[in-house]
């Protein structure tokens, strides 16, 4: 399913705004870690093992700052019996609690990242089919973190510390303010809303075909919706799978919809990200009340991996106000992808 546009004369109808506090994200994978830190500079470290074949979990997160402290969550569908082997050796100590998942969190979790993160597989028993979860790649992530939040050499460090006092660690850039929504327009009535998404379907043709378009404009599930007293944002479902759709939407006058828009934005991701631009958007629905328009995209059915953005119309573009991502499917829960951007929630001072 496309996601970056092919049709070069298409206009940018709306862009992202980057608060200037704000850090960039950051998302690298290394060996079966995949790493995400957001723009406060708050990290996840997600193991995505062999797809569902190890059974053990493991997320390691820790937010930016001199006082921050890890939180190292475990999880698995059996129970964890409080014991740990790494590469077939029994962990010297009780470290975690009896149950089905376990959290250990400051020193706890430090202690256990020291013990295992030069190791290649940790398990929940001495044997092969014990449920398990592969630190190949564990020690790069770990770095990675250090040198995003300034802790390389302080006695923060999850892998190079020091002797460096935590005070040196840069604090964390601030949470942006949420977007100011702009204020919500008069709905249109079913005849008017009816009336535009046949215009822009019949103006947009060309462009639609260019895209590969194929649901059929009988069977579509489109949607034209007030933006403000003179625009509408019009979706025009284009794809189908089995489990989800993806529109393609428009930013149109009321008076003119022959002079529909493409609404094209743009994520805070790597350059070489092929999601960075988007042009379709997956389970995309606008509400007017909130000014919100949402998409979410599955990379499979199982929702262990794909991406998640919310932005806000102002009243001139829609700014990002949250987005989660996850471009490696694997042993995650449904929809447990790395936060990347952050923001206040609405009237939060």
């Amino acid at each position: 399913m496309p996601v970056a546009s092919r049709a070069a004369a298409l206009l940018l109808a709306c862009a992202a705004a980057a608060p200037a506090a704000a850090a960039e994200p950051v998302y690298r994978s290394f060996g079966d870690w995949v790493v995400g830190c957001d723009n406060t500079r708050r990290c996840e470290l997600l193991n995505l093992g062999s797809d569902t074949a190890w059974g053990l979990d493991l997320t390691l997160a820790l937010d930016a700052g001199p006082d921050a402290a890890p939180e190292l969550a475990l999880a698995t569908e059996d129970v964890l019996e409080g014991r740990l082997w790494l590469d077939g050796v029994l962990l010297p100590q009780d470290t975690i609690a009896p149950g089905p998942a376990a959290v250990l969190r400051g020193d706890a979790a430090l202690h256990l990242v020291d013990a295992i993160r030069d190791g290649s597989r940790l398990a929940t028993g001495p044997g092969p089919e014990a449920p398990a979860a592969s630190l190949a790649g564990l020690s790069a992530a770990l770095l990675l973190v250090d040198e995003v939040q300034g802790r390389l050499g302080t006695r923060t460090a999850l892998l190079r510390r020091g002797t460096a006092p935590a005070a040196q660690v840069p604090a964390a850039p601030p949470l942006p303010p949420a977007p100011r929504a702009a204020a919500a327009a008069p709905p249109l009535d079913e005849s008017e809303a009816g009336g535009l998404v046949a215009a822009v379907r019949e103006a947009s043709a060309t462009d639609l075909e260019a895209e590969g378009c194929f649901v059929d404009a009988g069977e579509a599930w489109d949607q034209a919706v007030a933006l403000d007293a003179d625009g509408v944002l019009v979706l025009l479902e284009c794809w189908r799978g089995a489990y989800q759709g993806s529109s393609v939407i428009y930013r149109v006058p009321r008076a003119a919809p022959d002079a529909a828009r493409r609404v094209v934005l743009e994520l805070p991701l790597p350059a070489t990200t092929a999601d960075r631009r988007v042009d379709a958007f997956t389970s995309a629905g606008y509400d007017p009340a909130t000014a919100t328009l949402s998409h979410v995209a599955r990379g499979r059915g199982l929702a262990d991996c794909g991406i998640a953005a919310h932005w806000i119309f102002d009243g001139d573009a829609f700014r990002l106000a949250s987005l989660a991502y996850l471009d490696r499917c694997g042993r995650v829960e449904p929809g447990a992808w790395p936060v990347l951007w952050r923001t206040q929630a609405p009237g939060a001072e």
